[in-house]
């Protein structure tokens, strides 16, 4: 079966202006996923797929032929567009069924040996995600319009080091089938698969902050 990465840069960004193609240690910030898609050699095909045909004739200049390119449709580059809208447009007329790879731009420290092992792991399952485990404790949250906090689920009674095991996905790789992603609408069902990747390459860019922190974070790894 066809194996593809999809890397989908979108224009707007509302917590770090035009943040997929700010310089990122001296390049675009999406160029780092769309090297380690390359560099991988496990793709047949590399989609870069962007709202921007700015976006895409940067991208071309730097990559060629090795990618193809596709400018989505206004309807799915909405700031309320979902990732399965968008997902959708790109695998509506396509009749036959493919790997694919969804692949975040803002995840710049990920390393290619990651798409090894998630390649290696997507078996016996329709879908596979990349996670991490959160330091934080689920004892408490905030009620923002009320300015307070309240219990969670567990009541406010009760020892950290007794809650559950937390996993959430950390934006980096979500993987699956084109048939079996369009049935289910959803990288998430009792068939999926999660891959735990390391605190330190799961960092997702959204804001200033995030940003630099992931360029000194980028520059010690590549120092070491």
């Amino acid at each position: 079966m066809k194996k593809v990465s999809v890397i989908l840069i979108q224009k707007s960004s509302k917590g770090l202006l035009d943040k997929n193609m700010k310089l990122f240690c001296g390049r675009p910030l999406c160029f780092y996923t769309i090297d380690v898609a390359i560099d991988s050699k496990k793709f047949d095909e590399i989609w870069i797929s962007s709202d921007s045909e700015e976006y895409l004739k940067l991208c071309g200049g730097e990559y060629g032929k090795r990618c193809k390119y596709i400018k989505r449709a206004k309807e799915v580059s909405l700031d309320s567009s979902t990732t399965f809208e968008t997902l959708e447009f790109l695998f509506k007329e396509i009749k036959e069924d493919f790997i694919f790879m969804n692949i975040q731009v803002t995840s710049p420290l990920r390393k290619v040996e990651y798409i090894y092992i998630v390649f290696d792991m997507f078996k016996d399952c329709d879908h596979l995600v990349s996670i991490t485990k959160p330091k934080l404790s689920k004892s408490l949250f905030m009620n923002e319009q009320k300015g307070c906090s309240v219990p969670s689920c567990h009541g406010g009674n009760h020892r950290r080091q007794d809650e559950l095991d937390y996993i959430y996905p950390n934006c980096s790789i979500w993987m699956s089938t084109k048939n079996n992603y369009l049935r289910d609408k959803t990288f998430y069902t009792n068939k999926t698969k999660v891959y735990e990747m390391d605190k330190i390459y799961s960092y997702d860019i959204d804001d200033k902050l995030d940003f630099e922190i992931c360029e000194n974070l980028y520059k010690i790894k590549e120092e070491s």
